[in-house]
């Protein structure tokens, strides 16, 4: 990126502008489109010539344009042709022969989402338009080593933000302009975006994360009379399929980070069935398959830390996935997350991570492998001094709550997950354990979710170094009425599945150990 000024000549008409840097070029064009913009008399008729010209000339002199340039042209182009989503989707993909990675070309595609969410255009142009997408994304994920680009991408510019104001303001000046250009993201990943210097490879994580989720959607309003089994089954086969083709490890944490964080943020899209729907399917993906893309990363050197979100996120999100089951009396549920998750990688990388933190030999192993073990064995650590939560002001009441809980009760706390079950083989059902007695089986539950609590707010982006912006606040937590989609069933070829290596829509998915042998069954 241009440190110094920058020259946009124009020989022909015989003058040019002059910048001080290609940051202030970006924020003075953002500032003009804005004004010109709130001053049209009317939606679309705003004179931006001059801006089409400047930009015209900076995207030529760059063998690789930067992703704000990229943006704000197509701003412009999008801007005399409103609505016209399919000519935006060719023109940014345009720009993918030039990128050395993939994350900048799938990164581009955030204004093609948000502008496919508030779109109200006629239901089969929607959801070809959404598989467009998808199957360019898989195009573009397919050319990097599994779990992200090889190379570095490269950070946003502070002047982002002012890029993600001008592709917001056509639906809405009073909200958060990151609500509303990522209306899928939840909150979690918008504070991360609203960050000074954010990389690009998490931007298109967000992306893929918000196609993803509004295929999903689109499936749900799709799937009216088809019987509740037989459409979760057939989201969860694609979700499992589509997975590993995105391949992308920001992607997976971003999901995981919603589950962490419910209700899912599609309130204005599905009813409240229907998130609970979308979101066991999402625990099925998460759980109940170990994705190679993430467990070819996982060494357990300094420099795989950055994995362990991604695994105290998944075990977070098992032990709230059993309690759910159980509160429902689906004990096979329950049951087959506790297995999936005792056999993945995930204890075992936690396990060594820790102990090369401490020093080998300096650390007891858990009790079991199970996500309630695991949790309070971890918790431990964090009381001796590990960070393994991270440091705020929420993981710190939620532990001085187990702490009190585990104080009175310590010595009687000594089932794991795996203790509470057993097969009643007369009846072929599993049964609670008559052995475990209710009172200690209420003082596991309570210290587990206190547990759970604690940590899922520790999993909460600390806001500190972010600028307030207006308007910002936890727009997800409040239902806000947006154009729904109105899609028809469609009658297109589902293109992820040839990605499944074996996996046809008939095919049962009840508890895979890993995309690797799904496709040794092929």
């Amino acid at each position: 990126m241009a440190a110094g000024s920058v020259v946009v000549d124009f020989p022909s008409m015989g003058t040019a502008y002059c910048f001080s840097s290609f940051e202030s070029l970006l924020r003075d064009s953002a500032s003009g489109f804005l004004a010109a913009v709130s001053a049209a008399p009317a939606p679309g008729a705003a004179d931006l010539t001059n801006f089409h010209r400047v930009f015209s000339r900076v995207l030529s002199s760059y063998p690789d344009p930067p992703l704000e340039a990229v943006w704000f042209f197509s701003a412009l182009s999008f801007h005399d042709h409103p609505g016209d989503l399919r000519s935006l989707l060719q023109l940014l993909s345009a720009f993918t022969a030039s990128s050395a990675t993939a994350a900048k070309p799938i990164a581009l595609l955030a204004p093609v989402v948000s502008e496919l969410f508030h779109s109200d255009k006629p239901r089969r142009e929607t959801e070809t338009l959404v598989e467009a997408m998808l199957s360019y994304i898989s195009i573009c994920s397919s050319r990097t080593p599994a779990g992200g680009d090889g190379a570095d991408s490269g950070r946003l510019l502070p002047a982002f933000e002012e890029l993600v104001k001008v592709w917001s303001v056509r639906h809405s000046r009073d909200r958060c302009p990151f609500q509303v250009l990522f209306p899928l993201a939840g909150e979690e990943a918008r504070r991360e975006l609203m960050k000074g210097g954010c990389s690009i490879e998490y931007l298109a994580g967000v992306v893929v994360a918000e196609a993803f989720l509004l295929r999903l959607c689109l499936k749900v309003q799709n799937a009216t009379g088809v019987p509740r089994a037989e459409l979760q089954k057939e989201l969860r086969i694609w979700a499992v399929s589509s997975i590993p083709v995105f391949r992308n490890q920001h992607f997976f944490g971003i999901l995981l980070n919603m589950l962490l964080n419910r209700p899912l943020p599609v309130y204005s899209l599905l009813s409240a069935d229907d998130e609970i729907l979308v979101s066991d399917v999402l625990y099925d993906a998460l759980i109940l398959v170990d994705y190679s893309f993430i467990n070819n990363e996982a060494g357990v050197d300094q420099a795989d830390s950055s994995l362990v979100p991604i695994f105290v996120s998944r075990l977070i999100i098992t032990h709230d996935a059993i309690n759910e089951a159980r509160s429902k009396g689906d004990q096979g549920r329950a049951i087959s997350f506790t297995n999936a998750f005792s056999t993945s990688n995930v204890p075992i990388y936690l396990i060594k991570w820790a102990t090369s933190q401490a020093g080998f030999g300096q650390l007891s192993k858990p009790v079991a492998n199970t996500p309630q073990a695991l949790l309070k064995w971890l918790v431990d650590l964090e009381d001796k001094g590990l960070k393994v939560f991270g440091e705020n002001g929420s993981w710190i009441k939620g532990r001085l709550i187990y702490d009190e809980v585990k104080n009175g009760y310590g010595n009687r706390m000594v089932h794991s997950d795996a203790e509470l079950f057993f097969i009643d083989k007369q009846s072929g059902g599993e049964v609670m354990d008559a052995k475990a007695n209710e009172d200690e089986e209420a003082v596991e539950m309570e210290t587990a979710d206190n547990a759970f609590m604690a940590a899922a707010q520790s999993m909460k982006v600390a806001t500190n170094g972010i600028r307030k912006r207006k308007g910002c606040e936890n727009e997800d937590a409040t239902a806000v009425k947006f154009v729904k989609y109105k899609v028809e069933d469609s009658s297109a070829k589902e293109y992820f599945m040839s990605a499944a290596n074996g996996m046809s829509s008939g095919s049962e998915v009840e508890n895979p150990q890993s995309d690797d042998e799904m496709e040794e069954t092929d």
